[in-house]
């Protein structure tokens, strides 16, 4: 199965909205969303790129921090971290 990344990327990184526009419920209705869909395309990226997934976060994560969309590393590390919750305990 096949995603166009980019496109959920950016839906990922639009929900931008004017803090003095928002009120307390919509606030929290909004990060649980976000959150979801944070899930949503750690899921997707984990179909998409299998065990280098986790590394594809990071390496967009560190990316982003370099041009200074701190934002927008932050995401991309929840990403990662919701990868890791999906990928489970190592066996060793």
């Amino acid at each position: 199965m096949c995603y166009d990344m980019v496109e959920v990327s950016q839906r990922l990184f639009s929900h931008k909205v004017d803090e003095s526009s928002r009120i307390e419920g919509e606030e929290n209705d909004a990060m649980g969303m976000r959150e979801i869909e944070i899930q949503d395309y750690a899921r997707k990226l984990l179909e998409a790129h299998g065990d280098r997934a986790i590394a594809e976060a990071a390496q967009k994560a560190c990316a982003c921090e370099e041009r200074g969309q701190n934002e927008e590393a932050e995401t991309w590390r929840r990403v990662k971290a919701a990868l890791k919750l999906m990928r489970g305990p190592h066996a060793t």
